[in-house]
C-alpha cells in the first residue's frame, strides 16, 4: 500500500471544516473556511508543550492563524499541492513539494490560500517559549527570539520531526521519556539556528558526577511502572534536558530511553517466569502503556519476543 493510499483509508466522505494550523485545543485560527477530508488526528503533549498529526486526504480554502507560542510545522506530501501563504509582505508560494517545513514564532500571522492540497501528512509542534530557553540554557536572557523561517530542510530537523511524528501516531508508544529526547533536541537545534544568541557548547562537556547520576537512574527505577519523562528526570539532576541527555549518554553510553528500556526488559524477565501473569500484566508492570510496546521494545533488546522467550525457559 502506497502512502497515498494509506490516507485514504477510513476518510470522511463528507466535506468538513478543517482546524489544522495548529494542535487540537491551542486554535491560532482567526478565520478559516478550509474544508475537507481528513483521516485521523492524534496528539502527545509534555510540560512546555505539544505535538500533534493530521493525516489529509484533501482540503482547500483560505485562513488567516496568528500564533500563540513557537511553531513548527512539517509536512510529506504525496498528491498534489498547490498553495500559497502570506506572511507580512511576503508571499510563499508551495507547489508539488514532497516535503515542506516552517518554523512560525509567537505573534506571526499568515494568511493560508490553499487551492488544493491532497494526501498528505504533516506534524504541528508547539513549543512554550520558557521550554525552549530552559532546553537550551537561556532562561537568564529576556530577549531571545526566533527568526521566521519558510522552506526549512535541515536534514536532522526532518529526522527529528519524523521521530516525532511517529510518537504521536503511536501515542508515544516507547515512553515519554523516548519522545521528549526528540522533542527537546529539536528545541536545541532550531534555538542554535535560527535564534539571535548562540546557545552554549553543550557538546565540550563531560558526564555527570557519580552521586547525580545515582540519583537519576535511581529515579527512573523507582518509576519504571510510570510514564516518566525527560523533564522529570533532568529536573532531578538539576541540569537542562539537552545537558541532562549529552551527560548521561557520555557517562553510560546510551541514552537515558534506552538505559530505561534495559532496565525494562530486564525486569520484565523476571516477571515472565512467573506463569500466572499475563503478557499484557507484565507490560503494564514495567511501565509500557500496550503489549504490542513492550513485545516491539522486549525483541529490540533480545531478539526474541516476550512469549517466545518465556516458552523457551518455562518448558
Amino acid at each position: 500500500m502506497s502512502p497515498a493510499d494509506h490516507l485514504r483509508d477510513g476518510e470522511n466522505d463528507t466535506a468538513t471544516p478543517v482546524l489544522m494550523f495548529s494542535a487540537p485545543g491551542h486554535p491560532d485560527t482567526l478565520w478559516s473556511d478550509v474544508k475537507g477530508k481528513v483521516t485521523h488526528s492524534r496528539q502527545i503533549a509534555w510540560e512546555g508543550g505539544i505535538a500533534a498529526t493530521h493525516a489529509i486526504h484533501k482540503v482547500s480554502g483560505a485562513a488567516e492563524v496568528r500564533t500563540r507560542s513557537l511553531e513548527l510545522h512539517f509536512s510529506w506530501n504525496f498528491g498534489r499541492a498547490e498553495a500559497e501563504a502570506q506572511s507580512g509582505r511576503q508571499l510563499r508560494l508551495y507547489r508539488n513539494r514532497p516535503r515542506y517545513g516552517l518554523i512560525l514564532p509567537p505573534g506571526t500571522g499568515v494568511e493560508f490560500r490553499i487551492q488544493e492540497k491532497s494526501a498528505y501528512k504533516f506534524v504541528a509542534i508547539e513549543f512554550e517559549p520558557h521550554y525552549v530557553r530552559r532546553v537550551a540554557e537561556l532562561q537568564h536572557l529576556s530577549g531571545v527570539e526566533i527568526i521566521e523561517a519558510w522552506d526549512y530542510n535541515h536534514p536532522l530537523t526532518w529526522r527529528l520531526a519524523q521521530a516525532i511524528y511517529e510518537e504521536c501516531e503511536s501515542d508515544a508508544r516507547q515512553g515519554l521519556l523516548y519522545a521528549e529526547t526528540a522533542i527537546a533536541f529539536l528545541a536545541l537545534h532550531v534555538a542554535k539556528s535560527l535564534s539571535n544568541v548562540a546557545p552554549p557548547r553543550l557538546l565540550r562537556r563531560g558526564g555527570l558526577a557519580p552521586a547525580v547520576l545515582n540519583r537519576a537512574c535511581d529515579y527512573m527505577v523507582d518509576r519504571m511502572a510510570e510514564n516518566v519523562s525527560l523533564s522529570e528526570v533532568a529536573g532531578i539532576a538539576d541540569l537542562s534536558l539537552a545537558h541532562f541527555s549529552f551527560a548521561f549518554k557520555t557517562s553510560m553510553g546510551i541514552a537515558p530511553h534506552a538505559w530505561l528500556r534495559r532496565r525494562r526488559v530486564d525486569r520484565a524477565k523476571a516477571l515472565l517466569l512467573d506463569p500466572s501473569l499475563t503478557l499484557s500484566a507484565v507490560a503494564l508492570l514495567v511501565g509500557f502503556s500496550t503489549q504490542s510496546a513492550f513485545g516491539a521494545a522486549f525483541k529490540r533488546e533480545t531478539g526474541s519476543t516476550p512469549a517466545a522467550w518465556r516458552r523457551s525457559r518455562l518448558s
